[in-house]
């Protein structure tokens, strides 16, 4: 499993063994309870796809970085040899 996949399962398994503790010490009634889990589990569902909006987000900035030093690794590459060329072009002149 990756990195990444752990985090999110530690952190749903941690969720639902906290709701479960909760539910389970509280003094409240059935229906306030209910009614917080709803509103609990929309504020959940609303960070997850935030979380996940902000991973393509991420993950889109990597792929577009790692475009960029490709070429520019290219390119200074392609000057270098430039240079090595006109170099040896001078000293066999």
């Amino acid at each position: 499993m990756s990195k990444s996949k752990s985090i999110i399962a530690g952190f749903a398994l941690g969720t639902v063994v906290t709701a479960a503790a909760t539910l389970l010490s509280t003094p409240k009634a059935g229906k306030e309870v209910r009614k917080d889990l709803k509103e609990n589990m929309d504020k959940m569902k609303t960070t997850f796809s935030s979380i996940k909006r902000d991973g393509i987000q991420l993950k889109e900035k990597i792929r577009f970085a790692k475009k960029e030093k490709e070429e520019a690794m290219q390119e200074t590459a392609a000057s270098i040899i430039e240079k090595k060329d006109e170099e040896m072009e001078q000293e066999t002149k």
